[in-house]
Protein backbone atom coordinates (compact mmCIF):
# COMPACT_ATOMS: atom_id res chain seq x y z
CA UNK A 1 0.00 0.00 0.00
CA UNK A 2 1.40 3.39 -1.01
CA UNK A 3 1.96 6.13 1.60
CA UNK A 4 -0.86 8.26 0.09
CA UNK A 5 -3.35 5.39 0.18
CA UNK A 6 -2.18 4.41 3.66
CA UNK A 7 -2.74 7.95 4.97
CA UNK A 8 -6.15 8.17 3.28
CA UNK A 9 -7.21 4.78 4.65
CA UNK A 10 -5.91 5.67 8.12
CA UNK A 11 -7.83 8.94 8.18
CA UNK A 12 -11.13 7.41 7.02
CA UNK A 13 -10.77 4.45 9.38
CA UNK A 14 -10.09 6.81 12.28
CA UNK A 15 -13.11 8.93 11.35
CA UNK A 16 -15.30 5.80 11.53
CA UNK A 17 -13.71 4.76 14.82
CA UNK A 18 -14.10 8.28 16.26
CA UNK A 19 -17.77 8.22 15.24
CA UNK A 20 -18.10 4.87 16.98
CA UNK A 21 -16.44 6.23 20.13
CA UNK A 22 -18.60 9.36 20.17
CA UNK A 23 -21.67 7.15 19.94
CA UNK A 24 -20.17 4.89 22.62
CA UNK A 25 -19.80 7.88 24.93
CA UNK A 26 -23.44 8.79 24.32
CA UNK A 27 -24.37 5.16 25.01
CA UNK A 28 -22.35 5.06 28.23
CA UNK A 29 -23.77 8.41 29.37
CA UNK A 30 -27.28 7.03 28.82
CA UNK A 31 -26.44 3.82 30.70
CA UNK A 32 -25.07 5.86 33.60
CA UNK A 33 -28.14 8.11 33.64
CA UNK A 34 -30.63 5.22 33.36
CA UNK A 35 -29.00 2.68 35.69
CA UNK A 36 -26.28 4.56 37.67
CA UNK A 37 -23.42 2.73 39.42
CA UNK A 38 -25.57 -0.08 40.87
CA UNK A 39 -25.81 -3.85 40.90
CA UNK A 40 -27.81 -3.64 37.62
CA UNK A 41 -24.89 -2.14 35.70
CA UNK A 42 -22.50 -4.47 37.52
CA UNK A 43 -24.47 -7.43 36.18
CA UNK A 44 -24.55 -6.07 32.63
CA UNK A 45 -20.82 -5.23 32.63
CA UNK A 46 -19.98 -8.62 34.09
CA UNK A 47 -22.02 -10.46 31.43
CA UNK A 48 -20.48 -8.32 28.70
CA UNK A 49 -17.07 -9.17 30.18
CA UNK A 50 -17.81 -12.87 29.68
CA UNK A 51 -18.69 -12.21 26.03
CA UNK A 52 -15.51 -10.19 25.51
CA UNK A 53 -13.44 -12.87 27.22
CA UNK A 54 -14.77 -15.45 24.75
CA UNK A 55 -14.38 -13.16 21.74
CA UNK A 56 -10.68 -13.92 22.08
CA UNK A 57 -11.46 -17.09 20.11
CA UNK A 58 -12.77 -14.95 17.26
CA UNK A 59 -9.83 -12.56 17.59
CA UNK A 60 -7.45 -15.52 17.35
CA UNK A 61 -9.34 -16.70 14.29
CA UNK A 62 -9.08 -13.32 12.52
CA UNK A 63 -5.44 -12.84 13.52
CA UNK A 64 -4.25 -16.18 12.14
CA UNK A 65 -6.63 -16.13 9.17
CA UNK A 66 -5.32 -12.84 7.67
CA UNK A 67 -1.69 -13.95 6.97
CA UNK A 68 -2.85 -17.28 5.55
CA UNK A 69 -5.52 -15.71 3.36
CA UNK A 70 -3.04 -13.03 2.24
CA UNK A 71 -0.85 -15.86 0.90
CA UNK A 72 -3.92 -17.34 -0.84
CA UNK A 73 -4.55 -14.03 -2.60
CA UNK A 74 -0.96 -14.01 -3.87
CA UNK A 75 -0.55 -17.65 -4.80
CA UNK A 76 -3.85 -19.61 -5.00
CA UNK A 77 -6.77 -19.85 -7.43
CA UNK A 78 -10.17 -18.35 -6.61
CA UNK A 79 -11.64 -21.83 -6.14
CA UNK A 80 -9.02 -22.80 -3.53
CA UNK A 81 -9.36 -19.43 -1.84
CA UNK A 82 -13.17 -19.66 -1.57
CA UNK A 83 -13.07 -23.25 -0.34
CA UNK A 84 -10.69 -22.27 2.45
CA UNK A 85 -12.87 -19.32 3.54
CA UNK A 86 -16.09 -21.37 3.59
CA UNK A 87 -14.40 -24.18 5.48
CA UNK A 88 -13.25 -21.72 8.15
CA UNK A 89 -16.74 -20.16 8.41
CA UNK A 90 -18.50 -23.52 8.78
CA UNK A 91 -16.08 -25.11 11.25
CA UNK A 92 -15.87 -22.03 13.46
CA UNK A 93 -19.68 -21.66 13.45
CA UNK A 94 -20.23 -25.26 14.56
CA UNK A 95 -17.71 -24.85 17.37
CA UNK A 96 -19.20 -21.54 18.54
CA UNK A 97 -22.78 -22.85 18.59
CA UNK A 98 -21.74 -25.87 20.68
CA UNK A 99 -19.72 -23.66 23.04
CA UNK A 100 -22.64 -21.24 23.45
CA UNK A 101 -25.01 -24.09 24.39
CA UNK A 102 -22.59 -25.36 27.04
CA UNK A 103 -22.08 -21.86 28.48
CA UNK A 104 -25.82 -21.19 28.64
CA UNK A 105 -26.37 -24.46 30.55
CA UNK A 106 -23.56 -23.77 33.04
CA UNK A 107 -24.04 -19.98 33.36
CA UNK A 108 -24.85 -20.04 37.08
CA UNK A 109 -21.65 -21.92 37.88
CA UNK A 110 -19.58 -19.41 35.86
CA UNK A 111 -21.08 -16.58 37.92
CA UNK A 112 -20.47 -18.45 41.17
CA UNK A 113 -16.78 -18.85 40.35
CA UNK A 114 -16.01 -15.45 38.79
CA UNK A 115 -18.51 -13.13 40.53
CA UNK A 116 -18.99 -14.68 43.94
CA UNK A 117 -20.30 -11.34 45.27
CA UNK A 118 -23.49 -11.81 43.19
CA UNK A 119 -24.23 -15.12 44.94
CA UNK A 120 -24.96 -13.38 48.27
CA UNK A 121 -28.21 -11.82 47.03
CA UNK A 122 -30.70 -14.29 45.41
CA UNK A 123 -32.33 -11.53 43.31
CA UNK A 124 -28.98 -10.25 41.99
CA UNK A 125 -27.84 -13.79 41.26
CA UNK A 126 -31.03 -14.71 39.40
CA UNK A 127 -30.90 -11.62 37.19
CA UNK A 128 -27.18 -12.12 36.48
CA UNK A 129 -27.79 -15.70 35.27
CA UNK A 130 -30.61 -14.57 32.96
CA UNK A 131 -28.67 -11.64 31.50
CA UNK A 132 -25.53 -13.74 30.98
CA UNK A 133 -27.46 -16.44 29.12
CA UNK A 134 -29.03 -13.90 26.76
CA UNK A 135 -25.73 -12.19 25.96
CA UNK A 136 -23.87 -15.44 25.27
CA UNK A 137 -25.92 -15.71 22.04
CA UNK A 138 -23.79 -12.79 20.74
CA UNK A 139 -20.86 -15.18 20.31
CA UNK A 140 -22.42 -16.74 17.20
CA UNK A 141 -22.50 -13.42 15.33
CA UNK A 142 -19.05 -12.45 16.61
CA UNK A 143 -17.64 -15.70 15.21
CA UNK A 144 -19.16 -15.07 11.78
CA UNK A 145 -17.98 -11.46 11.54
CA UNK A 146 -14.46 -12.42 12.61
CA UNK A 147 -13.99 -14.47 9.40
CA UNK A 148 -15.76 -11.96 7.15
CA UNK A 149 -13.73 -9.01 8.48
CA UNK A 150 -10.58 -11.09 8.10
CA UNK A 151 -11.39 -11.52 4.41
CA UNK A 152 -12.01 -7.78 4.00
CA UNK A 153 -8.78 -6.80 5.77
CA UNK A 154 -6.75 -9.29 3.72
CA UNK A 155 -8.07 -7.39 0.66
CA UNK A 156 -7.12 -4.14 2.49
CA UNK A 157 -10.74 -3.13 2.81
CA UNK A 158 -10.93 -1.46 6.21
CA UNK A 159 -13.96 0.84 6.16
CA UNK A 160 -16.72 -1.66 7.01
CA UNK A 161 -14.77 -3.28 9.90
CA UNK A 162 -14.02 0.20 11.25
CA UNK A 163 -17.71 1.19 11.09
CA UNK A 164 -18.94 -1.82 13.11
CA UNK A 165 -18.83 -0.09 16.48
CA UNK A 166 -20.82 2.89 15.20
CA UNK A 167 -23.56 0.62 13.87
CA UNK A 168 -23.95 -1.38 17.09
CA UNK A 169 -23.88 1.77 19.23
CA UNK A 170 -26.77 3.23 17.23
CA UNK A 171 -28.79 0.14 18.18
CA UNK A 172 -27.91 0.59 21.87
CA UNK A 173 -28.72 4.31 21.87
CA UNK A 174 -32.11 3.76 20.22
CA UNK A 175 -32.97 1.18 22.88
CA UNK A 176 -31.73 3.32 25.81
CA UNK A 177 -33.66 6.39 24.65
CA UNK A 178 -36.97 4.77 23.71
CA UNK A 179 -37.28 1.34 25.35
CA UNK A 180 -35.35 1.24 28.64
CA UNK A 181 -38.23 2.31 30.88
CA UNK A 182 -40.42 -0.47 29.49
CA UNK A 183 -38.00 -3.41 29.17
CA UNK A 184 -35.12 -2.53 31.53
CA UNK A 185 -31.75 -4.29 31.65
CA UNK A 186 -33.12 -7.55 30.17
CA UNK A 187 -34.18 -5.70 27.04
CA UNK A 188 -30.78 -4.03 26.88
CA UNK A 189 -29.11 -7.46 26.93
CA UNK A 190 -31.26 -8.43 23.91
CA UNK A 191 -30.34 -5.13 22.23
CA UNK A 192 -26.68 -6.01 22.77
CA UNK A 193 -27.17 -9.27 20.85
CA UNK A 194 -28.88 -7.32 18.04
CA UNK A 195 -25.93 -4.90 18.04
CA UNK A 196 -23.45 -7.74 17.50
CA UNK A 197 -25.64 -9.10 14.69
CA UNK A 198 -25.52 -5.68 12.99
CA UNK A 199 -21.71 -5.68 13.26
CA UNK A 200 -21.73 -8.92 11.27
CA UNK A 201 -24.36 -7.78 8.76
CA UNK A 202 -22.61 -4.52 7.78
CA UNK A 203 -19.68 -6.49 6.30
CA UNK A 204 -21.76 -8.76 4.07
CA UNK A 205 -22.28 -6.42 1.05
CA UNK A 206 -18.52 -5.78 0.63
CA UNK A 207 -17.80 -9.49 1.13
CA UNK A 208 -20.18 -10.35 -1.73
CA UNK A 209 -18.79 -7.53 -3.88
CA UNK A 210 -15.31 -9.05 -3.55
CA UNK A 211 -16.67 -12.18 -5.24
CA UNK A 212 -17.18 -14.51 -2.28
CA UNK A 213 -20.20 -16.83 -2.04
CA UNK A 214 -21.21 -19.00 0.87
CA UNK A 215 -21.19 -22.80 0.50
CA UNK A 216 -21.83 -25.41 3.18
CA UNK A 217 -18.70 -27.49 2.51
CA UNK A 218 -16.71 -28.80 5.48
CA UNK A 219 -13.38 -30.57 5.19
CA UNK A 220 -12.00 -31.56 8.60
CA UNK A 221 -8.92 -33.08 6.93
CA UNK A 222 -7.70 -29.88 5.22
CA UNK A 223 -4.07 -29.42 6.30
CA UNK A 224 -4.18 -25.64 6.13
CA UNK A 225 -7.10 -25.57 8.56
CA UNK A 226 -5.12 -27.73 10.96
CA UNK A 227 -2.15 -25.36 10.62
CA UNK A 228 -4.39 -22.33 11.23
CA UNK A 229 -5.93 -23.85 14.36
CA UNK A 230 -2.46 -24.75 15.58
CA UNK A 231 -1.44 -21.11 15.20
CA UNK A 232 -4.72 -19.99 16.78
CA UNK A 233 -4.24 -21.76 20.09
CA UNK A 234 -1.43 -19.52 21.40
CA UNK A 235 -3.23 -16.41 20.06
CA UNK A 236 -6.46 -17.41 21.80
CA UNK A 237 -4.62 -18.18 25.02
CA UNK A 238 -2.67 -14.92 25.00
CA UNK A 239 -5.73 -12.81 24.12
CA UNK A 240 -7.89 -14.75 26.59
CA UNK A 241 -5.34 -14.00 29.27
CA UNK A 242 -5.57 -10.28 28.44
CA UNK A 243 -9.37 -10.40 28.72
CA UNK A 244 -9.06 -12.64 31.77
CA UNK A 245 -6.92 -9.90 33.28
CA UNK A 246 -9.87 -7.50 32.93
CA UNK A 247 -12.16 -10.24 34.21
CA UNK A 248 -9.95 -10.81 37.26
CA UNK A 249 -10.07 -7.10 38.05
CA UNK A 250 -13.87 -7.19 37.83
CA UNK A 251 -13.93 -10.24 40.10
CA UNK A 252 -11.83 -8.39 42.69
CA UNK A 253 -14.13 -5.37 42.30
CA UNK A 254 -17.31 -7.39 43.05
CA UNK A 255 -15.98 -7.85 46.60
CA UNK A 256 -15.23 -4.14 47.26
CA UNK A 257 -18.73 -2.56 47.09
CA UNK A 258 -21.79 -2.58 44.79
CA UNK A 259 -20.97 -0.25 41.91
CA UNK A 260 -17.22 -0.96 42.02
CA UNK A 261 -17.37 -2.99 38.80
CA UNK A 262 -19.12 -0.10 37.08
CA UNK A 263 -16.60 2.45 38.40
CA UNK A 264 -13.78 0.24 37.13
CA UNK A 265 -15.47 -0.26 33.77
CA UNK A 266 -16.21 3.44 33.19
CA UNK A 267 -12.64 4.42 34.11
CA UNK A 268 -11.40 1.81 31.64
CA UNK A 269 -13.69 3.12 28.89
CA UNK A 270 -12.35 6.66 29.20
CA UNK A 271 -8.73 5.49 29.39
CA UNK A 272 -9.12 3.44 26.20
CA UNK A 273 -10.71 6.26 24.18
CA UNK A 274 -7.53 7.29 22.36
CA UNK A 275 -6.30 3.68 22.19
CA UNK A 276 -9.44 2.43 20.48
CA UNK A 277 -9.61 5.37 18.09
CA UNK A 278 -6.01 5.48 16.95
CA UNK A 279 -4.03 2.41 18.07
CA UNK A 280 -6.60 -0.14 16.91
CA UNK A 281 -7.09 1.72 13.61
CA UNK A 282 -3.34 1.85 12.95
CA UNK A 283 -2.97 -1.81 13.96
CA UNK A 284 -5.83 -2.85 11.67
CA UNK A 285 -4.17 -1.17 8.68
CA UNK A 286 -0.53 -2.09 9.37
CA UNK A 287 -1.18 -5.80 10.06
CA UNK A 288 -1.95 -6.87 6.46
CA UNK A 289 1.07 -4.80 5.32
CA UNK A 290 3.35 -6.54 7.83
CA UNK A 291 1.89 -9.92 6.80
CA UNK A 292 2.52 -9.15 3.13
CA UNK A 293 6.13 -8.01 3.77
CA UNK A 294 6.75 -11.08 5.94
CA UNK A 295 5.41 -13.34 3.16
CA UNK A 296 7.78 -11.61 0.71
CA UNK A 297 10.62 -11.83 3.28
CA UNK A 298 11.36 -8.13 2.80
CA UNK A 299 13.09 -7.60 6.16
CA UNK A 300 14.24 -4.02 5.52
CA UNK A 301 10.78 -2.68 4.62
CA UNK A 302 9.22 -4.79 7.36
CA UNK A 303 11.37 -3.11 10.03
CA UNK A 304 10.63 0.34 8.59
CA UNK A 305 6.86 -0.30 8.58
CA UNK A 306 7.03 -1.63 12.15
CA UNK A 307 9.11 1.33 13.36
CA UNK A 308 6.73 3.84 11.75
CA UNK A 309 3.72 2.14 13.33
CA UNK A 310 5.24 2.19 16.84
CA UNK A 311 6.36 5.82 16.53
CA UNK A 312 2.93 6.86 15.24
CA UNK A 313 1.34 5.18 18.27
CA UNK A 314 3.71 7.06 20.59
CA UNK A 315 2.90 10.36 18.84
CA UNK A 316 -0.75 9.91 19.75
CA UNK A 317 -0.89 7.87 22.96
CA UNK A 318 1.68 9.75 25.09
CA UNK A 319 -0.02 13.19 24.87
CA UNK A 320 -3.46 11.54 25.11
CA UNK A 321 -2.56 9.75 28.36
CA UNK A 322 -1.19 12.94 29.94
CA UNK A 323 -4.19 15.01 28.82
CA UNK A 324 -6.72 12.47 30.11
CA UNK A 325 -4.89 12.19 33.45
CA UNK A 326 -5.03 15.96 33.97
CA UNK A 327 -8.60 16.39 32.69
CA UNK A 328 -10.00 13.24 34.31
CA UNK A 329 -12.53 15.04 36.53
CA UNK A 330 -14.09 17.26 33.85
CA UNK A 331 -14.15 14.31 31.41
CA UNK A 332 -16.02 12.10 33.88
CA UNK A 333 -18.39 14.97 34.64
CA UNK A 334 -19.16 15.52 30.95
CA UNK A 335 -19.60 11.86 30.05
CA UNK A 336 -21.22 10.25 33.08
CA UNK A 337 -22.20 12.67 35.86
CA UNK A 338 -25.98 12.90 35.48
CA UNK A 339 -29.11 11.08 36.60
CA UNK A 340 -28.31 8.13 38.86
CA UNK A 341 -24.55 8.60 38.43
CA UNK A 342 -23.86 10.93 41.38
CA UNK A 343 -20.91 13.02 42.61
CA UNK A 344 -19.45 10.17 44.69
CA UNK A 345 -19.46 7.78 41.71
CA UNK A 346 -17.80 10.49 39.57
CA UNK A 347 -15.01 11.02 42.13
CA UNK A 348 -14.32 7.29 42.46
CA UNK A 349 -14.22 6.88 38.67
CA UNK A 350 -11.87 9.86 38.21
CA UNK A 351 -9.50 8.48 40.86
CA UNK A 352 -9.44 5.05 39.18
CA UNK A 353 -8.91 6.69 35.78
CA UNK A 354 -5.75 8.49 36.92
CA UNK A 355 -3.93 5.20 37.52
CA UNK A 356 -5.18 3.69 34.26
CA UNK A 357 -3.60 6.41 32.09
CA UNK A 358 -0.02 5.03 31.88
CA UNK A 359 -1.39 1.75 30.53
CA UNK A 360 -2.77 3.59 27.46
CA UNK A 361 0.72 4.02 25.99
CA UNK A 362 1.79 0.46 26.77
CA UNK A 363 -1.40 -1.08 25.34
CA UNK A 364 -0.99 0.89 22.10
CA UNK A 365 2.61 -0.23 21.60
CA UNK A 366 1.88 -3.79 22.69
CA UNK A 367 -0.94 -4.08 20.14
CA UNK A 368 1.50 -3.28 17.32
CA UNK A 369 4.08 -5.68 18.77
CA UNK A 370 1.48 -8.47 18.89
CA UNK A 371 0.64 -7.83 15.24
CA UNK A 372 4.35 -7.97 14.40
CA UNK A 373 4.77 -11.37 16.07
CA UNK A 374 1.61 -12.75 14.46
CA UNK A 375 2.66 -11.53 10.99
CA UNK A 376 5.82 -13.66 11.20
CA UNK A 377 3.69 -16.54 12.53
CA UNK A 378 5.16 -16.45 16.03
CA UNK A 379 2.09 -16.81 18.23
CA UNK A 380 3.83 -18.33 21.27
CA UNK A 381 5.80 -15.28 22.44
CA UNK A 382 2.71 -13.06 22.95
CA UNK A 383 1.05 -15.97 24.78
CA UNK A 384 3.92 -16.35 27.25
CA UNK A 385 4.02 -12.58 27.70
CA UNK A 386 0.29 -12.51 28.51
CA UNK A 387 0.72 -15.16 31.19
CA UNK A 388 3.51 -13.14 32.80
CA UNK A 389 1.23 -10.07 32.73
CA UNK A 390 -1.77 -11.69 34.43
CA UNK A 391 0.35 -13.31 37.14
CA UNK A 392 1.94 -9.93 37.89
CA UNK A 393 -1.46 -8.25 37.89
CA UNK A 394 -3.00 -10.73 40.34
CA UNK A 395 -0.05 -10.47 42.73
CA UNK A 396 -0.11 -6.67 42.71
CA UNK A 397 -3.92 -6.67 43.12
CA UNK A 398 -3.71 -8.85 46.22
CA UNK A 399 -1.04 -6.61 47.75
CA UNK A 400 -2.57 -3.15 47.17
CA UNK A 401 -6.37 -3.61 46.86
CA UNK A 402 -6.94 -3.21 50.61
CA UNK A 403 -5.09 0.11 50.58
CA UNK A 404 -6.29 1.66 47.29
CA UNK A 405 -9.57 -0.17 46.52
CA UNK A 406 -10.61 0.29 42.84
CA UNK A 407 -7.67 2.63 42.14
CA UNK A 408 -5.36 -0.19 43.23
CA UNK A 409 -6.82 -2.45 40.53
CA UNK A 410 -6.12 0.15 37.83
CA UNK A 411 -2.60 0.82 39.12
CA UNK A 412 -1.83 -2.91 39.08
CA UNK A 413 -2.97 -3.11 35.45
CA UNK A 414 -0.70 -0.22 34.43
CA UNK A 415 2.36 -1.65 36.16
CA UNK A 416 1.92 -5.12 34.69
CA UNK A 417 1.24 -3.96 31.11
CA UNK A 418 4.22 -1.57 31.08
CA UNK A 419 6.62 -4.30 32.21
CA UNK A 420 5.26 -6.89 29.76
CA UNK A 421 5.42 -4.40 26.87
CA UNK A 422 9.09 -3.72 27.59
CA UNK A 423 9.72 -7.49 27.64
CA UNK A 424 8.00 -7.86 24.25
CA UNK A 425 10.15 -5.11 22.72
CA UNK A 426 13.27 -6.95 23.90
CA UNK A 427 11.99 -10.26 22.51
CA UNK A 428 11.05 -8.85 19.10
CA UNK A 429 14.30 -6.87 18.84
CA UNK A 430 16.22 -10.11 19.37
CA UNK A 431 14.05 -12.07 16.93
CA UNK A 432 14.40 -9.49 14.14
CA UNK A 433 18.08 -8.90 14.89
CA UNK A 434 17.37 -5.22 15.44
CA UNK A 435 14.17 -3.16 15.05
CA UNK A 436 15.35 0.49 15.02
CA UNK A 437 15.29 0.71 18.83
CA UNK A 438 17.44 3.86 18.96
CA UNK A 439 15.11 5.69 16.60
CA UNK A 440 12.07 4.61 18.62
CA UNK A 441 13.67 5.80 21.88
CA UNK A 442 14.62 9.11 20.25
CA UNK A 443 11.02 9.67 19.11
CA UNK A 444 9.73 8.63 22.53
CA UNK A 445 11.77 11.26 24.39
CA UNK A 446 10.82 13.97 21.89
CA UNK A 447 7.16 13.07 22.27
CA UNK A 448 7.39 12.98 26.08
CA UNK A 449 9.10 16.39 26.14
CA UNK A 450 6.41 17.93 23.95
CA UNK A 451 3.64 16.23 25.96
CA UNK A 452 4.99 17.55 29.28
CA UNK A 453 4.92 21.13 27.91
CA UNK A 454 1.38 20.51 26.67
CA UNK A 455 0.42 19.02 30.03
CA UNK A 456 1.64 22.07 31.93
CA UNK A 457 -0.58 24.32 29.80
CA UNK A 458 -3.61 22.05 30.24
CA UNK A 459 -3.06 21.92 34.01
CA UNK A 460 -3.03 25.74 34.24
CA UNK A 461 -6.13 26.05 32.03
CA UNK A 462 -8.07 23.48 34.07
CA UNK A 463 -7.13 25.07 37.42
CA UNK A 464 -8.07 28.52 36.16
CA UNK A 465 -11.50 27.35 34.96
CA UNK A 466 -12.17 25.48 38.24
CA UNK A 467 -11.25 28.51 40.37
CA UNK A 468 -13.52 30.82 38.36
CA UNK A 469 -16.46 28.57 37.47
CA UNK A 470 -16.33 25.54 39.78
CA UNK A 471 -16.87 21.85 38.87
CA UNK A 472 -20.18 21.97 36.98
CA UNK A 473 -20.97 20.61 33.53
CA UNK A 474 -20.52 23.95 31.72
CA UNK A 475 -17.18 24.58 33.43
CA UNK A 476 -16.02 21.04 32.55
CA UNK A 477 -16.95 21.49 28.88
CA UNK A 478 -15.14 24.85 28.81
CA UNK A 479 -12.04 23.35 30.44
CA UNK A 480 -11.86 20.42 28.01
CA UNK A 481 -12.46 22.52 24.89
CA UNK A 482 -9.94 25.27 25.76
CA UNK A 483 -7.40 22.68 26.92
CA UNK A 484 -7.81 20.71 23.70
CA UNK A 485 -7.29 23.72 21.42
CA UNK A 486 -4.33 25.22 23.32
CA UNK A 487 -2.79 21.87 24.28
CA UNK A 488 -2.98 20.39 20.77
CA UNK A 489 -1.54 23.57 19.22
CA UNK A 490 1.42 23.65 21.61
CA UNK A 491 2.04 19.91 21.23
CA UNK A 492 2.02 20.00 17.41
CA UNK A 493 4.34 23.02 17.32
CA UNK A 494 6.75 21.31 19.74
CA UNK A 495 6.73 18.06 17.74
CA UNK A 496 7.32 19.98 14.51
CA UNK A 497 10.26 21.93 15.99
CA UNK A 498 11.81 18.74 17.37
CA UNK A 499 11.63 17.26 13.83
CA UNK A 500 9.82 14.02 14.52
CA UNK A 501 9.94 12.29 11.12
CA UNK A 502 6.53 10.58 11.26
CA UNK A 503 4.73 13.82 12.12
CA UNK A 504 6.58 15.88 9.50
CA UNK A 505 5.88 13.15 6.91
CA UNK A 506 2.13 13.37 7.64
CA UNK A 507 2.21 17.17 7.33
CA UNK A 508 4.16 17.07 4.05
CA UNK A 509 1.84 14.42 2.58
CA UNK A 510 -1.19 16.48 3.56
CA UNK A 511 0.27 19.68 2.01
CA UNK A 512 1.21 17.86 -1.21
CA UNK A 513 -2.29 16.46 -1.52
CA UNK A 514 -3.77 19.94 -1.04
CA UNK A 515 -1.50 21.37 -3.74
CA UNK A 516 -2.52 18.60 -6.16
CA UNK A 517 -6.22 19.30 -5.48
CA UNK A 518 -5.66 23.00 -6.22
Amino acid sequence: MSDKKLIKSSVIVMVFIILGKVLALIRDALIAAKFGATYVTDIYNFALGIVYLLTTISYGLTTTFIPLHTEHLQKSTKKVRDKFVNNVINMSSIFTILLSIVLIIFAKYIIYVFAHGFWNDPKVFSISVEITRIMIISLIFISLQSVITGVLQAHKEFYEPAAMAAISNIVYIVYLVFLTNKYGIKGFAIATVVGFFMQFAINIPKYIKLGYRYKGNIDFKEKEIHYMFKLMIPVIISTSVVQLNVFVNRSFATNIFFGAVTVLDYANKVSTLAYEVFAIGIGMIVYPTLSELAAKKDVVQYKKALGKAINTILLIMVPASIAIAILREPLITIIFKRGAFDNQAAKLTASALLFYCPSMIAYGVRDILNKAFYSIKDTKTPMINSFIGIIMNIIINIVIIKYMKVSGLTLATSISVIITTILMICNLNKKLEGMEIRRIIDVFFKVVSSSVIMGAVIFIVNKTVVLKFGYGLKASIMSVLVSFVLGASIYFVSIFLLKVEEFNHLINSFLKRKNIEK
